[in-house]
């Protein structure tokens, strides 16, 4: 597959990765995907992201606090 957004060659992998939606910071883990190593977009396979979006949707995920480094990007 290529990359949607270089149009370099995507390749499988497998492990951690982190969604944003409604607001909301999705950190998934084990999960299958496909990522550019050119640019690093990451890619779902269909199968996988409507399993993911209907456990979110049904609060089907353990919540659990990590703490994440915040950087101002304010510069000069």
């Amino acid at each position: 597959m290529k990359c949607s957004a270089c149009y370099s060659e995507m390749v499988n992998k497998k492990g951690e990765i982190d969604l944003r939606i409604g607001g909301r910071l999705f950190i998934v883990r084990n999960v299958i995907y496909e990522e550019c190593l050119s640019c690093g977009e990451k890619v779902l396979p269909p199968e996988v992201s409507e399993f993911l979006f209907e456990k979110i949707k049904n609060e089907d995920f353990i919540e659990q606090i990590i703490h994440v480094p915040i950087l101002d990007g304010t510069y000069g």
